[in-house]
């Protein structure tokens, strides 16, 4: 997720950590201790550039930082600053809370990180696999309403609570601006944040932070099982039409709006030679979630035919696509480039696409590689598993 729903997670869980009545050094070290906590894994974008751009992002980021065995690491970072004088004098009696609420803030993130289709490997060293939520959008203005209404009521001071609101309004409307956010789910977030504002005025900060953090819990939870719905709806439309075998279907619900989802299937059609990754778009109930009434909840776009034994060939010749590989779920191989699917493919320039060497020329192999699995391996020859309307795809 974006580091504004990571910041709000963290001040949400600082509220609950503080104890009653406590004094402003420690009230204002909890929160930095939470926010910072929450976001710090992040830190690996720090140092993407020891492997060339664009690999150093795509490998690095959401890499060693984003495991257990790195939230150990960066917790023990935290609890050195925690060390010094003016700190431990003004945390007192409060340090169990605080290394408490350091340990949940730092594990929130990965929790937060693997609820979309960027994807995830917490279990390094054990175990490099990629896995993918693939239930929340990378940025959700419901869970910004949800804690961001908290938040805002329990800032000290009015000129705060005006600064926040303002603020969280103003980014959400920008989403709106762009095309981003309905009007429809635009409206329905305001007069929500309308009611929640009237509703929690009169609680309790700790109040106000834990119900918030409950409902998000409780939207999170029905996004997954909306998936599952969304999923079985996907395959039951295109297995019967597709050529090949399913071997992933990539869901991501669009900003704000529950009611519609994006899709893309990869699937594997091996006496051909080929493997084609179909686009999609697919309503939560009924036929109206994405807009205008439609056909059918699900409608395709055309399918990108790929060529198995190039992947295969660029798998095994070049060290970049190699190591690419070790991020790419839906790779698109272009005239002079590879990219992700997920994100516009290697027609569309994004930030995974990576130029391709030329025809003869051998690639240098990057430095600093991480050994990241890699998420299409079931098409460079690895055994795979078909997918049904009942089944989870492979990470």
């Amino acid at each position: 997720m974006e580091n504004l729903t990571h910041s709000l997670i963290g001040a949400a869980m600082a509220e609950l950590a503080l104890p009653g009545g406590p004094t402003p050094n420690q009230r204002r070290i909890f929160f930095v201790a939470g926010v910072v906590a929450a976001n710090l894994p992040d830190a690996d974008l720090l140092y993407t550039r020891i492997t060339p751009e664009p690999l150093g992002y795509l490998l690095h980021h959401r890499g060693h930082t984003h495991t257990v065995a790195g939230l150990v690491a960066l917790a023990l970072l935290i609890g050195a600053v925690c060390l010094l004088p003016a700190i431990r004098r003004n945390v007192g009696s409060l340090r169990g809370r605080l290394w408490t609420l350091i340990a949940v803030a730092l594990l929130s993130h990965l929790v937060l990180d693997a609820w979309n289709s960027y994807g995830v490997h917490p279990f390094w060293p054990f175990d490099v696999q990629w896995y993918y939520g693939d239930a929340i959008y990378i940025l959700e203005p419901w869970i910004w309403l949800l804690l961001g209404v908290a938040a805002t009521a329990n800032t000290q001071g009015a000129r705060g609570r005006v600064v926040l609101a303002v603020a969280l309004a103003a980014i959400v409307g920008a989403l709106a601006r762009f095309g981003m956010i309905p009007v429809g789910a635009l409206i329905a977030l305001a007069l929500v944040a309308a009611a929640m504002a009237v509703i929690v005025r009169r609680w309790a900060p700790r109040r106000r932070s834990g119900v918030a953090l409950a409902m998000v819990a409780l939207f999170v939870v029905a996004m997954f099982g909306l998936r599952e719905q969304v999923r079985a709806r996907v395959v039951a439309s295109i297995a019967p039409v597709t050529r090949g075998q399913i071997v992933d279907v990539v869901l991501s619900p669009q900003p704000a709006n529950p009611l519609c989802w994006t899709a893309l299937v990869i699937a594997v059609n091996e006496p051909v030679d080929e493997y084609l990754s179909t686009p999609g778009t697919a309503t939560t109930f009924g036929r109206s979630g994405c807009g205008a009434r439609r056909r059918a909840p699900v409608e395709w776009g055309d399918p990108v035919h790929q060529s198995l034994s190039q992947l295969r060939e660029l798998n095994r010749r070049d060290c970049e696509v190699r190591a690419w590989l070790r991020f790419g779920r839906a790779p698109e191989i272009g005239v002079r480039a590879i990219g992700d699917l997920r994100y516009g493919g290697a027609r569309r320039e994004n930030f995974s696409t990576m130029p391709l060497s030329r025809e003869g020329q051998l690639s240098r192999c990057p430095p600093n590689v991480p050994p990241w699995g890699m998420p299409r391996a079931d098409l460079l020859g690895a055994v795979r598993r078909e997918i049904t309307a009942s089944s989870t795809p492979s990470t």
